[in-house]
């Protein structure tokens, strides 16, 4: 099955908020210690994206996402950011 251009965008702006936060959080190791992880702070740019194509494809203007699709992008970025915060210490 071939992925709309809107799941597409979907996958791509999680996994480049998963290098972001990676680069935010990496060079300040007080942060990998609040009460919710930066491996999980993809889980709340999942929930504004998803919720903005939630909108679209009631609307009928993009395809709906699937649960795939989400768990591609959050898994990923969560291991990005894992990845760059172990990397650099």
């Amino acid at each position: 099955m071939a992925l709309s251009r809107g799941r597409l965008l979907y996958i791509a702006a999680v996994l480049v908020s998963g290098i972001v936060i990676g680069l935010i959080v990496a060079p300040r190791p007080h942060l990998q210690e609040l009460v919710v992880p930066p491996a999980a702070w993809p889980f709340a740019v999942s929930l504004v994206l998803d919720l903005i194509s939630g909108q679209m494809a009631a609307q009928g203007r993009a395809a709906p996402l699937t649960m795939s699709d989400r768990f591609i992008a959050v898994l990923g970025a969560g291991l990005i950011v894992t990845a760059m915060v172990a990397y650099s210490a």
